[in-house]
């Protein structure tokens, strides 16, 4: 998952390599990219970014250097790999950055699972599904607004932002530039200025300030980005040939030491020919038949703690499966198909598909002989809360669901919101006809993108509230008051629509100060999730979770 700077359709859109990138990359135009001069041959030659939040590396970059183009390969733990190439020499007016994507976890032997070529000719931008590379790119998927000589900025990478000021004017020039960018998630632009000093050139885009330290013959030697805690390092040499990628050493999900359960890896098999991977965990000496959870992941490729790039220590699920492993109750918690050590196609999955997968994860813990089949239970985070009732209202034999920040809205309707709020904090001093002018350009964005994402066409459409409904078993729904993601009256909506539909055992609880990822939080913006000083769920969260289920499943605390 990107660091969450800019949660318009970002968010929404990772589903789908094609969102994903378009939420997440720009056009940037003026100076200091000023035209062919400014893409002049690389200093310094290859090297590796570190990318670190805290003392966590979360991202390795290799950048390799020719005359004619840079090319990055850059990996973010637990997220889609990802290869540009920025061309050098190019015809007058034309800029091209060139992008590949792998799921994450795929073979370093693997064909990606997409290729983009975005482009800047005269005064528009284009977006092109290629089918692979240096094939022909037929018509644009997407036409955005941008100026001639303007250059494509990827966000994902901050070295790629580098390597931009690297070609421009001299870094040690005491000289203040006006920038534009254009997010191609909204298609619109926002004002940046870039200020060098002696040792420090810094980029300011939206309120966020990016700095970046070069040698003295211009090569990138670090950058940083104060506001996440986030430091770039740059290695060159034996060092960076040594690095591995953040994702090289897997992720641990043994049971800690202490722990009054046990870890077992498992292959959940499905109807539809994949499998998926997982953990269950499983109380000790606690009897032949224990109670047990399946925990459903919110958007994005998730792995099965819900581990966030970008906000160290965040595992929703790993925490949820202690507290609950303490408590006599089993947990199964997966990796999203395609993800981590599944099987399938994460990309051209649907809400609907992942449900699927939460069926046959049920079926899986019905058949062993330690799982109690009638005390089996759903937890689900964000959109896992829009698909466990969407399992529950179709099998009355699941003993009880849980939704931890539930939508209770369309898609659509959830999307709207989050892009009026970031244009307003990308843009706080613009006229109002402005920002309604960005949102209809976002919104028009958002259309072209439902066309190739099947996820997002499904997302958009749905409504929460029917399936709600049909809902007839145990449901507690726990909604954070300051979460700007699923805001916090579709829990009041939620509510409703459960006893609409003649379902007396609905329990909800609201938190006070508490965020989308239910982390102790006074403000609830997603830009701040990664620099919060305590970044685990809250003991308040698990604790009414824990107390829900062990009544409703009818658990023994063991301790």
């Amino acid at each position: 998952m990107i660091p969450p700077t800019r949660q318009s359709i970002a968010r929404v859109a990772r589903r789908f390599a094609v969102p994903t990138l378009l939420a997440a990359s720009g056009v940037i135009s003026g100076a200091p990219w000023r035209g062919a001069e400014a893409h002049s041959a690389p200093v310094a030659g290859d090297f590796t970014a570190v990318y670190l939040i805290a003392q966590d590396t979360f991202a390795v970059e290799r950048v390799v250097a020719t005359d004619s183009a840079w090319v990055g390969d850059l990996r973010l733990r637990g997220q889609p790999r990802m290869r540009w190439t920025q061309p050098l020499r190019e015809a007058p007016g034309v800029r091209t950055l060139q992008l590949a994507v792998w799921q994450p976890g795929a073979a370093e032997s693997s064909a990606p699972m997409q290729h983009l070529v975005l482009r800047v000719r005269g005064d528009s931008a284009y977006v092109y599904n290629a089918p692979a590379a240096g094939t022909a790119l037929g018509a644009p998927q997407a036409t955005l607004p941008a100026h001639a000589g303007a250059s494509w900025l990827l966000n994902q990478s901050v070295v790629h932002t580098g390597l931009l000021l690297q070609t421009g004017t001299s870094p040690g020039a005491a000289s203040r530039d006006t920038v534009w960018m254009v997010f191609s998630s909204g298609a619109r632009l926002v004002p940046a200025t870039v200020a060098r000093g002696a040792d420090t050139t810094t980029i300011r885009i939206a309120g966020q300030a990016i700095q970046y330290v070069f040698t003295e013959d211009g090569a990138l030697q670090f950058a940083a980005i104060p506001s996440q805690q986030l430091t770039v390092h740059i290695l060159r040499g034996a060092a960076a040939r040594a690095l591995v990628s953040p994702d090289a050493a897997p992720r641990s999900y043994d049971a800690p030491p202490d722990a009054p359960y046990a870890a077992e890896d498992v292959t959940v098999p499905t109807p539809m020919g994949h499998t998926l991977a997982g953990t269950l965990t499983r109380p000790r000496d606690a009897g032949a038949r224990v109670p047990a959870v399946i925990t459903i992941t919110g958007s994005g490729a998730q792995e099965r703690d819900e581990a966030i790039a970008g906000v160290d220590g965040y595992a929703l699920f790993r925490q949820v499966a202690d507290t609950l492993g303490r408590r006599g109750i089993a947990v199964l918690r997966l990796d999203d198909r395609g993800v981590g050590a599944s099987g399938g196609t994460f990309a051209t999955a649907a809400s609907r598909d992942f449900a699927e997968d939460i069926r046959a994860a049920v079926a899986f813990l019905r058949a062993r002989d330690d799982i109690d089949p009638s005390r089996i239970a759903l937890v689900g985070h964000s959109e896992g809360g829009l698909i466990a009732p969407m399992v529950a209202a179709d099998d009355s034999t699941i003993a009880g669901i849980a939704l931890l920040a539930g939508p209770a809205y369309t898609g659509q309707r959830i999307i709207a919101f989050q892009q009026r709020q970031a244009i307003a904090e990308a843009s706080p001093g613009s006229f109002a006809s402005a920002r309604d002018s960005m949102f209809r350009e976002a919104q028009a964005q958002l259309d072209t993108l439902s066309r190739a994402s099947p996820w997002l066409r499904e997302f958009r459409a749905y409504d929460p509230v029917p399936t709600a409904k049909r809902v007839r078993i145990p449901v507690l729904i726990l909604q954070g008051e300051r979460d700007l993601q699923v805001t916090a009256e579709q829990a009041d909506t939620l509510l409703a629509a459960f006893r609409a539909g003649g379902n007396t055992r609905v329990t909800m609880h609201r938190l006070r100060n508490t965020n989308h990822l239910f982390q102790r939080d006074p403000s609830g913006l997603p830009s701040g999730y990664g620099t919060l000083k305590d970044r685990r769920v809250t003991n308040e969260s698990l604790g009414l979770l824990a107390d829900w289920l062990t009544e409703t499943l009818g658990a023994s605390q063991l301790h």
